[in-house]
């Protein structure tokens, strides 16, 4: 009995170290920076503040969104935290492509109202970064802020862009008094 408590005791030793070594399992895709963005109808005191991304693209990748103000410099080895400018982050579970014959992933107009049926599983998709503490810094240092994004890959296949990931329709800054 003993022989075999310190057989299985090596190998996890020896499968812990192999863990430890390997490569991250993921990939940088293109980054995004906005132009500037007014803080100026927004008085301090506010009681929260969000980053709301509209249109958002969820049809190719898995990733991870990691959002930044006011610094353009930011990669995937930047700190998230505050003194970096981190807002937060969001995540997208990606459909990894269109599998279907031509024209089965278009998603076709609005629906109409009373429509009882679901919407198309590809309906772009709104996200929240819950960004206060990030948009309260910015607002003490100017009344314009820029976001830059990073995203994450995490998986897909190969059906997908690697490099234009992040696609969205628009952002904006909303605080709530």
């Amino acid at each position: 009995m003993t022989a075999v408590k310190k057989r299985t005791a090596s190998a996890a030793k020896k499968s812990a170290k192999q863990s430890k070594v390997a490569a991250p399992a993921y990939r940088v895709a293109e980054k995004y920076s906005s132009t500037s963005l007014s803080l100026e109808g927004i008085r301090k005191g506010f009681t929260r503040a969000d980053l709301r991304f509209d249109g958002v693209d969820h049809s190719q990748t898995t990733y991870e969104a990691r959002v930044f103000l006011n610094n353009t410099n930011a990669s995937d080895k930047t700190p998230t935290t505050l003194d970096q400018g981190f807002a937060g982050s969001f995540h997208i579970f990606g459909h990894g492509g269109c599998l279907g014959d031509v024209g089965h992933c278009e998603v076709r107009g609005p629906r109409r109202p009373f429509d009882p049926r679901p919407e198309h599983p590809l309906t772009p998709v709104s996200k929240i970064v819950v960004a206060t503490d990030a948009i309260r810094r910015a607002l003490d240092k100017g009344t314009t802020v820029t976001v830059t994004v990073i995203p994450i890959v995490l998986s897909g296949t190969k059906l997908c862009d690697y490099e234009k990931v992040l696609k969205f329709e628009k952002v904006s800054v909303i605080a709530y008094q």
